[in-house]
């Protein structure tokens, strides 16, 4: 019992979500319901009024009921493919509807908790089962078929109840006793109780079994799907795959992976044959009683020969409607344990607090940043990545900052852009802790390049204006102080040229031309506090140039802040951080750090000398 109410508390969950989404798909469903209960019994009475009309030789009320059987059906089919018509595109909605869930859950979660691998495996997971196994529409139709086939098990008793008490002509012989309402309603009772007793036997036999095997094969899909497309269809393993001669050991692990597969479905097979045989069975068992208790009504003159196939098939439609219900509890239990996987990852709080209170832009730029005693980890880590940093940032100057690899330089941009969250300490704005304005509001203040940035494969304008509206004068503006103008007239639709080939035919470009893009892109954005993570990591020499003659101009009336290994970037900045093993050792301009002696006068002259 408790399995069962934790199916349909993850199953209604669903149906609410759904009826969110379209409050059109549910009632669809229901109204095929009604349209396909509605020909079969109908269907059923009219028959039995045929049959009896031809047995008595009334052929004139045989041939309306035979009209009226033929515009049941017919009307009942129309009704029917209509409804199936617009539930087959309700249910692309619905299957659409899972992964529009997931990328708002996900775009409403902070940065660093999407960061964290287990998050991103849990979305991959959600993702991958809840398409594969968990699909909407497959809730959808077991809750359809479940729904109707509780109907039809209350429509047909309340026809055999009434079968039951029918009382025979007579009621001197064994048989016409047997037939008397009490009996029969023993009889049906006790099948109806056997039926029941066996069904609940099977379920308990192979639910647990199917369950298991659910469960184990998650974890050899996703060993299938990292070989398939993490490893073979990944063009980059590719290289490494030929210099390293890994095909023979690859091959071997796709080998292994398909005979746990095949044993796997093997398994399952014969599983669900043996439950389909048991389930068969019982069926059969009890369609045999049916026959024989509606024979003897029959043959002691309770009801009438064409009440014969009337009941016949009430009791047909009792059974397998009972079968349907066992059958699709069990489906339905299956797609739910993935789906309760999926409910739990759009469960999941966001590890950020929200703040809501409002920031508005400074007529003036002036802004005062403040680090105080903030130290950073990341999570299940025990070292730090920032140690106890206490500055504040001026604003409307240029600076960089400067430090080896690991440093911390980007994690404090990072903390700065509020992506992530001090683990000690906090970070002000005009003396409030960032954490209490809204996210959106904050964030606005800044333009960033980040050196992993990524642009996506579409317009080149979309790609630029980002979320902000179209204004080509502005986009081409920001292309040519990114000295990306030239690389985009070239582009065969300018602007609406698409990125990368794979939703239209667009243009690959290099990784320095898309650098530039990027630039653009935080150019755009007019942000006051403009930072560029290495922006210069995939550009030649000349075009490093370039941009550095260029910077002042980018940043003008705004903040700029530097991120760089190479020393040379760092003498047009007003002032120069130094971060060594995630703390700041130094701070001052080119002259006064060259001139003391320290960390950078060492970081420069060691990279000096290769220029020398």
């Amino acid at each position: 019992m408790r399995e069962f109410m934790a199916t349909h508390r993850v199953g209604f969950r669903l149906l609410k979500k759904i009826h969110e989404t379209d409050t059109k798909i549910i009632p669809v469903y229901l109204l095929q319901i009604v349209f396909q209960l509605a020909q079969t019994y109908i269907s059923l009475f009219l028959t039995a009024g045929l049959v009896d009309a031809l047995r008595l030789g009334e052929f004139r009320q045989a041939a309306v009921l035979t009209a009226l059987l033929l515009g049941a059906n017919l009307l009942g089919t129309v009704l029917v493919s209509l409804t199936d018509a617009a539930i087959r595109g309700l249910r692309n909605i619905a299957g659409l509807a899972i992964f529009v869930w997931l990328r708002e859950k996900t775009f409403s979660m902070d940065y660093e908790t999407m960061e964290n691998p287990e998050v991103a495996e849990k979305i991959a997971f959600s993702e991958k089962t809840s398409d594969a196994y968990g699909s909407l529409g497959m809730v959808l139709a077991r809750y359809k078929d479940i729904f109707q086939a509780i109907l039809s098990v209350l429509l047909s008793t309340a026809m055999v109840v009434y079968l039951c008490l029918a009382r025979p002509a007579q009621s001197g012989t064994f048989l016409e006793r047997l037939a008397g309402p009490v009996p029969s309603l023993l009889l049906f009772g006790c099948a109806l109780a056997g039926m029941a007793f066996f069904s609940g036997k099977v379920f308990q036999k192979y639910s647990a079994k199917q369950k298991a095997f659910y469960e184990a094969y998650t974890g050899m899909e996703q060993k299938e799907d990292y070989l398939l497309n993490q490893v073979f269809l990944n063009e980059k393993a590719g290289k490494i795959i030929r210099l390293y001669g890994m095909q023979d050991m690859l091959m071997g692990n796709a080998r292994e992976e398909i005979r746990k597969s095949r044993a796997y479905w093997g398994g399952m097979i014969d599983m669900m044959r043996r439950t389909i045989q048991a389930n068969n069975g019982m069926n059969s068992l009890f369609t045999i009683g049916s026959y024989l208790l509606v024979t003897i009504k029959v043959v002691t003159g309770a009801v009438t020969v064409g009440a014969f196939t009337q009941y016949v098939g009430a009791l047909n439609q009792f059974g397998n409607a009972c079968f349907t219900i066992i059958n699709c509890q069990v489906r339905l239990r299956n797609v739910c344990t993935y789906m309760e996987k999926f409910l739990a990852f759009l469960d999941m709080e966001s590890g950020h607090a929200k703040g809501t209170r409002p920031l508005e832009r400074s007529a003036d730029g002036e802004y005062e940043l403040r680090f105080e005693n903030v130290s950073f980890r990341y999570p299940g880590s025990q070292d730090y990545v920032l140690k106890d940093i206490n500055c504040k940032l001026d604003i409307r100057g240029k600076m960089a900052l400067v430090g080896e690899n690991g440093a911390g330089k980007t994690t404090f941009i990072k903390l700065l852009c509020r992506l992530y969250e001090p683990t000690q300490g906090r970070i002000t704005l005009n003396g409030v802790d960032i954490r209490e304005y809204d996210e959106e509001n904050y964030r606005a203040l800044f333009g960033v390049v980040f050196q992993d940035f990524k642009l996506f494969a579409f317009p080149v304008w979309e790609n630029i204006a980002a979320g902000f509206e179209r204004n080509d004068d502005k986009i081409w503006k920001a292309l040519e102080q990114a000295d990306a103008a030239d690389i985009v007239r070239r582009m065969p639709k300018q602007l609406d040229t698409y990125l990368y080939k794979y939703l239209e035919d667009g243009v690959e470009i290099s990784g320095g031309e898309a650098q530039k893009i990027a630039l653009a892109r935080a150019l755009y954005k007019d942000a006051p506090i403009v930072i560029l993570d290495e922006p210069t990591a995939a550009l030649d020499p000349v075009a490093e140039a370039e941009v550095y003659s260029r910077f002042q101009e980018m940043v003008e009336g705004k903040t700029g802040i530097y991120i760089s290994h190479r020393m040379s970037s760092c003498q047009f900045c007003d002032e120069i951080i130094v971060f060594h093993k995630g703390e700041i050792v130094e701070r001052g301009s080119h002259g006064e750090l060259h001139d003391r002696g320290g960390k950078y006068a060492e970081m420069w002259d060691a990279q000096a000398r290769y220029y020398a």
